[in-house]
């Protein structure tokens, strides 16, 4: 089965949002540029997990095989080629990183004890190296993913298979070093007295757990309607299978969020609680409770059933729902840092989504124009080279 997955045709409809957003976020900047960057974070860490996400499950699979990887690898290789552009939008924030960090800021750091002690890490020029070196990592190993995804197929040699079994087990852990360094430069230095040993781990599970959503959405998108008929047979048994991978990444990122929280909670040290205080005891906690619900609760219990993981519909709209709520969630990791009395939603919030949101769409369909839906059988479990 070979079938064009995504509509090509609609992608200069979401060009025109992200010029729109974009256009719209100029002008908030206008008269609030701090607002305007600090929302333009919140949406780039989130757009930045989906392509780090794809590549990180493209890797998995290629060191574990299995049809379910065959039946969303399309979408996982067509997000893995927005990675540029989406490393490209983190260029304003990189111009002056003085909106965003108090470290940034010579007087404040003048001022603070903290802040000269952290200085050797937390300054501008290093802060610059340590993403060019990352950036330059994400790009070569989304190159050399995609340049030797064929091997995964039956008909290729072994040699082309360890081959790209060498690259995915060296690119996950370049991926897990990369993605730490990430997370404790873009989140957790805008709060710099604040620590946690999980809090990259869970960024990294956070972005597989997008990837994974997005993608789910995309075979449905795939699946329906008359392209039904020439589904593969077995599809509710695949679709069964990546329903329980999704179980699986909602309850890791679950625990790995409660364990976070309750190692912080037990210790009740000054320096950390510091970044929880403003999430439970201010109106941030409304949207604490709705991640609860919705990023953990209402999926978990629907993932129980297995009539509704094998129902692509179904578990197409669960993903799109954890899509957003894993979106209101980087919004609760990042804001809170800039908005501590309280949880509020800025126009420049919404001119960032349309903006940045629209301008990936557009290029995720592009792409998806040379993209085909393998036959869910052509992938070879590496593991048996």
């Amino acid at each position: 089965m070979t079938q064009r997955i995504f509509a090509f045709e609609r992608a200069h409809h979401a060009a025109w949002i992200g010029a729109t957003g974009i256009l719209l976020l100029i002008v908030t900047a206008w008269f609030n540029r701090p607002a305007a960057f600090q929302s333009w974070l919140f949406v780039w860490w989130f757009m930045l997990g989906i392509p780090l996400g794809s590549m990180a499950l493209l890797m998995v699979h290629n060191l574990t095989g299995g049809d379910w990887g065959e039946l969303i690898r399309p979408a996982l290789e067509t997000m893995t080629r927005t990675l540029p552009l989406v490393l490209l939008a983190a260029f304003p924030l990189l111009l002056d990183t003085r909106d965003l960090y108090v470290w940034a800021r010579p007087a404040d750091v003048n001022a603070s004890v903290l802040l000269q002690a952290k200085s050797w890490y937390l300054n501008p020029l290093f802060f610059l190296l340590r993403n060019a070196i990352c950036f330059i990592a994400w790009l070569w190993l989304a190159h050399a993913l995609l340049k030797w995804s064929f091997a995964r197929l039956h008909e290729t040699d072994d040699a082309a298979a360890l081959r790209l079994r060498a690259i995915s087990a060296i690119g996950l852990l370049v991926y897990i070093v990369t993605v730490t360094v990430a997370a404790v430069d873009w989140v957790m230095s805008l709060n710099p007295a604040w620590y946690s040993t999980i809090f990259g781990l869970l960024a990294g599970i956070g972005q597989a757990l997008s990837a994974f959503a997005a993608a789910i959405v995309c075979a449905t998108w795939l699946f329906r309607g008359a392209a039904l008929d020439r589904a593969p047979r077995d599809l509710p048994s695949r679709f069964h299978d990546l329903g329980n991978l999704l179980l699986m990444l909602v309850m890791t990122w679950a625990y790995l969020a409660f364990s976070q929280y309750l190692i912080i909670w037990a210790e009740n040290l000054p320096n950390e609680i510091v970044w929880y205080l403003p999430r439970v005891q201010t109106g941030w906690v409304v949207l604490s409770l709705a991640l609860v619900a919705f990023h953990f609760a209402l999926p978990f219990l629907v993932l129980l059933s297995r009539r509704a993981k094998r129902a692509p519909q179904a578990l197409g709209a669960l993903a799109a729902m954890l899509l957003c709520a894993h979106l209101g969630d980087t919004y609760w990791t990042v804001m809170p840092a800039f908005r501590e009395n309280g949880f509020a939603i800025g126009l420049s919030d919404f001119a960032a989504v349309l903006g940045l949101c629209g301008s990936w769409f557009a290029l995720f369909l592009r792409c998806g124009r040379e993209v085909s839906a393998q036959p869910v059988n052509s992938g070879r479990l590496l593991h048996e080279t």
